[in-house]
């Protein structure tokens, strides 16, 4: 029976954990289970050495070794037989395998336990179907086993439409995501970008999940979103290896709750995806931010929508950045407005009260004894209110908060746009009464359905 490499891309996506079977000199045989086999061409595949020191005895001694695979959507079971060629330690194939596993481990906190030490690279001798896992592919084996294609020409070149026609950065991120669901049939996604502090993102955009999560924070390094960040480079998950580490993560918290405090804003996901994309949003090597992906179906990424995927990342980053500085530019239009009054006047026995606090240690502000935000977000709401509550001022620009040195923004690359956005959704979200309401590129209003109380605590 004949089959060949291209047509097993299913079997080579994790659902299943693939078995390596080597031989030493004398004739003894060992059994590992392997995280990856990654396709390299038609004639070779690599696979991931970790931990495997009998099994790498093994191939220095014997060079052949068999790999089985499972088509996770028939059960059939393939055996690979291989001769190994040689070692990576880097570049391309390398960082490929060992930013996945980092991905993956960093959900549980074993990143850095669970370490690619090399790629190994073997050629493809032989393809044969195994008896002992038989299943429907045997009738057909040379079927297409790979789903169609997501990242289509077609498909972004509507995207791009979409994109074309929004005119602020809050539009602008919702019609990115509106577009992939719309145009590559991804219900779940989410857009994070870069804080002021070099070691973490926020999330600005979600889209297909019951929470909406704005405002969640990802450490830089940690989790798919975070290994993105730090590898610069798009990162695909398939199936049964994360969710193994899922569930070891959740019985470690259950086991020491205090190593694993519940951040304040949890970060939206699927319980158990299939398929998890990553995609690094640069403007010459500078992080613009993070675009992630998930589905419910296994193997929606396939290694041939690389260079679409990377392409996909460089127009969302440019389009980001490009309306990040056209808002800059509306800063020029003229310094704050002087309004002197609430523009939705009311009696006071008729208006709600609210209670706004802002910790000065954490840089976080809580509304009616809930957290909202923190650190730079904060920072601005609590001066516009600080404003309001002293002069009466409901109108202010991005300008003059960029000149506000109390502020602490940074130096160079500030985004000061995407923070103001972070804090009107998070202000949406839980305190409505609030509001941020756009009055021009570059200007803003401060709208107040209550009476804020104002109070602040070290």
């Amino acid at each position: 029976m004949s089959v060949t490499l291209d047509s097993l891309g299913t079997c080579l996506q994790g659902l299943w954990p693939a078995m390596l079977y080597t031989c030493s000199r004398d004739g003894v045989p060992n059994a590992a289970y392997l995280s990856q086999v990654e396709y390299v061409d038609p004639t070779h595949v690599a696979l991931s050495f970790q931990f495997f020191n009998k099994s790498r005895r093994n191939i220095t001694e014997n060079p052949h070794a068999l790999v089985s695979v499972i088509d996770p959507d028939t059960g059939q079971g393939w055996c690979l037989r291989l001769h190994y060629q040689h070692s990576e330690t880097s570049g391309p194939l390398f960082d490929r395998m060992a930013w996945r596993i980092e991905a993956i481990a960093s959900y549980c906190g074993l990143k850095g336990v669970f370490k690619l030490r090399a790629a190994d690279v073997y050629e493809v001798l032989e393809i044969e179907a195994s008896p002992e896992e038989q299943g429907g592919a045997l009738e057909t084996p040379t079927r297409e086993l790979v789903a169609p294609e997501v990242f289509t020409a077609r498909a972004l070149q509507d995207l791009c439409g979409r994109i074309q026609s929004a005119d602020s950065l809050d539009v602008l991120v919702d019609s990115i995501l509106e577009g992939i669901e719309a145009s590559f049939g991804f219900r779940q996604s989410m857009i994070l970008v870069p804080t002021e502090e070099s070691d973490r993102l926020v999330t600005i955009a979600t889209r297909g999940y019951d929470v909406s999560g704005v405002g969640s924070e990802v450490p830089v390094g940690v989790g798919i979103a975070g290994v993105v960040a730090e590898a610069r480079k798009p990162i695909r998950i398939s199936g049964l290896m994360r969710g193994m580490l899922y569930a070891l993560a959740s019985k470690r918290a259950a086991d020491n709750p205090d190593a694993y405090p519940p951040p304040r804003i949890p970060l939206p996901g699927l319980q158990n995806p299939d398929s998890q994309l990553g995609v690094p949003l640069l403007v010459r090597d500078e992080l613009v931010g993070v675009l992630c992906l998930e589905s419910t179906a296994p193997y929606r990424f396939h290694e041939s929508d690389k260079a679409s995927i990377e392409l996909l990342g460089s127009y969302l980053a440019l389009a980001i950045q490009n309306m990040q500085w056209q808002e800059r530019q509306g800063d020029a239009a003229g310094d704050a407005a002087g309004a002197t009054a609430d523009a939705r006047p009311a009696s006071a026995g008729t208006r709600k009260r609210c209670e706004v606090t802002y910790y000065e240690s954490d840089e976080c502000v809580f509304v009616d004894g809930e957290y909202l935000i923190r650190s730079l977000p904060a920072r601005i709401l609590w001066r516009l209110l600080r404003e309001h509550s002293t002069t009466g001022r409901i109108e202010f620009t991005n300008r003059e908060l960029r000149l506000d040195r109390t502020l602490k923004l940074p130096d160079y690359k500030d985004n000061l746009e995407s923070r103001l956005l972070l804090l009107r959704r998070r202000l949406e979200q839980k305190a409505p009464q609030i509001r941020l309401a756009p009055r021009g590129r570059g200007r803003f209003a401060l709208e107040l359905d209550c009476t804020v109380t104002m109070s602040s605590a070290p």
